[in-house]
């Protein structure tokens, strides 16, 4: 599952989230978005968690989001719509 995550700084690499991000979660993917304001990049970061249980992804976004991660301040937040 795809989660939007913010409050990342100028800097950071798809590989430093995704290894910071390590001690929390499986990680599948990392794409980091530096369009606009290249001081304030963002990330669509795709975990590895069961589809099955979606309470899980609520859980892992209320644990990690305002926490400092890889240097950042980081936001998370679950898209509106998923495809199914």
């Amino acid at each position: 599952m795809k989660i939007l995550v913010r409050g990342l700084r100028a800097g950071v690499d798809a590989g430093h989230l995704r290894e910071a991000l390590a001690a929390y979660v499986r990680v599948r993917d990392v794409e980091l978005i530096l369009d606009g304001d290249g001081a304030r990049p963002w990330a669509w970061v795709d975990l590895d968690l069961d589809d099955a249980d979606p309470m899980s992804v609520w859980k892992l976004v209320a644990r990690l989001d305002h926490r400092y991660i890889a240097g950042c301040h980081t936001r998370w937040h679950v898209p509106a719509h998923r495809a199914r």
